[in-house]
């Protein structure tokens, strides 16, 4: 009984303490709360990432891909049964994106030209619910130019309000399809809208649309023909798609599957050639073994012409980046509870040379080795309880209002501390995992007790006579 005591009487008066449960409380609080942030972003990410492409993607080690797709979907469809909801044909490839600025100024941008039917997209991903015009209103998945797009601009009002027998309805409706050509086109919305910082004075500068909905723009790309011919031809912007994913919104546009594969010589019709199948799978099914059982078949049955390939693979490097990322963060942040270790080491170690005599009194009156040990054991025990315990409820009320003390931050510093126009994140992502704070916490506890075992080993092994023999 003495020993908790003795524990609870320290904890109470020796001040000093405050410090390391001040150290233990600061390292577990700020791990609980990068861990919950890093979790939400990785989460986010790796949501927006499988909504921007499908389950399973099959890709031809060709360029210029492979005809019939109909024939190879029929096979998948046969290898897979009812594991496979919905899959959609695509052809993907390289291109220049050329948006006009006034007079015979240019913006030019590298881009991944990317051919799609919107609602076979759609039923493979989250492709619908990334698009929007300029200024963020929700736009359906459609490459059709329509008069909704085309009222935009003055000169299709003014073909709307013409009398389909009006003699200038003709001449103005092919100056408005030199304005707006009839052919859609998606772009990526770092693309066609601009994110302008801030000012000197720390102003939030409003974004600049170079390419809304309704404007013209030019993609020119390579031809499948021998040896490639360069094509180009005008487009009209339909939509916008924001994913959150800066290496997406800034090099992804999308067209109609069919007027790519024409432009670039690959075919018509159903047998024209694609360079990609993506495949959304039921919910619950085992991607990896669904990519390898299609693998397989395809290869057995087309050598050499398929990979097979799911989503996390695909962004197999990118993945991996953010979780080694997050785990020498860790390493890192787990120094500052180590740091509290040292102080308990040092603290520890301080008391047992000012309680010399006490500890001498308490071995002459009987206290075993090991209840004096215990003694400092325990001390250790509590200031780490104390200090994790507090660390872990400032760790969780700071995640639950962390966008609250973001605004307050904001607000006192007059510039936005976490910018959403930059990571387009509405609110900071946090996810607190119970295994994480679990551990966190623990480990603040065995740091504070093995910190504190010399010196509760060094006053344990103290003699009576030799502790009072200067008294």
């Amino acid at each position: 009984m003495y020993k908790y005591l003795l524990c609870w009487r320290y904890l109470r008066t020796r001040y000093i303490a405050l410090a390391s449960v001040v150290s233990v409380m600061l390292g577990v609080a700020t791990l609980i709360v990068v861990n919950s942030v890093m979790a939400g972003f990785a989460d986010l990410m790796r949501t927006r990432l499988h909504g921007i492409m499908a389950d399973v993607v099959v890709d031809a080690r060709s360029f210029n891909g492979f005809n019939d797709p109909d024939e190879v979907m029929a096979r998948i469809r046969e290898v897979a049964g009812d594991d496979v909801v919905a899959m959609a044909p695509a052809v993907q490839t390289v291109g220049i994106l050329s948006i006009p600025l006034g007079g015979d100024e240019m913006m030019t941008r590298e881009v991944q030209v990317i051919g799609v039917r919107a609602r076979e997209r759609e039923r493979t991903g989250d492709f619908a619910t990334f698009l929007q015009d300029e200024k963020g209103k929700k736009v359906p998945a459609s490459f059709a130019v329509d008069d909704a797009i085309r009222g935009r601009s003055r000169l299709g009002q003014v073909v709307a309000g013409l009398r389909a027998d009006d003699p200038r309805r003709e001449a103005l409706t092919a100056d408005l399809d030199a304005l707006m050509p009839p052919d859609g086109i998606i772009l990526g919305h770092a693309l066609g809208v601009l994110h302008q910082g801030h000012d000197a004075a720390g102003r939030q500068l409003p974004d600049f649309a170079v390419a809304g909905v309704g404007r013209k723009v030019i993609l020119s790309f390579a031809g499948a023909t021998r040896p490639p011919k360069a094509v180009s031809d005008g487009f009209t912007v339909t939509a916008l798609s924001k994913t959150g994913m800066s290496e997406y919104d800034s090099t992804h546009v999308y067209v109609e599957l069919e007027r790519l594969q024409h432009l670039r010589g690959q075919g018509d019709g159903p047998g024209a050639a694609v360079n990609q199948i993506q495949i959304r799978a039921r919910p619950g099914v085992d991607l990896d073994k669904l990519a390898q059982t299609l693998d397989a078949e395809l290869s057995a049955m087309w050598p050499l012409r398929f990979k097979v390939e799911t989503w996390e693979q695909k962004q197999g490097p990118l993945l991996a980046a953010v979780a080694v990322e997050q785990s020498i963060l860790n390493i890192l942040l787990f120094f500052i509870i180590a740091v509290a270790g040292f102080g308990i080491l040092a603290i520890f170690s301080m008391i047992v040379v000012e309680k010399t005599r006490d500890i001498g009194i308490l071995k002459a009156l009987g206290a075993s080795t090991s209840g004096v040990r215990g003694i400092f054991l325990g001390y250790g025990l509590l200031l780490g309880m104390v200090g994790s315990g507090v660390g872990m409820g400032v760790g969780l009320g700071f995640v639950a209002k962390i966008n609250a003390i973001e605004h307050w931050l904001s607000r006192v510093t007059g510039r936005k501390v976490f910018d959403d126009a930059i990571y387009y994140f509405s609110e900071i992502p946090t996810r607190v995992e119970p295994f994480t704070v679990a551990w966190v916490v623990g480990g603040a506890l065995l740091i504070a007790v093995a910190a504190s075992i010399i010196p509760a080993q060094r006053a344990s092994r103290l003699r009576p006579v030799q502790a009072l023999r200067f008294e």
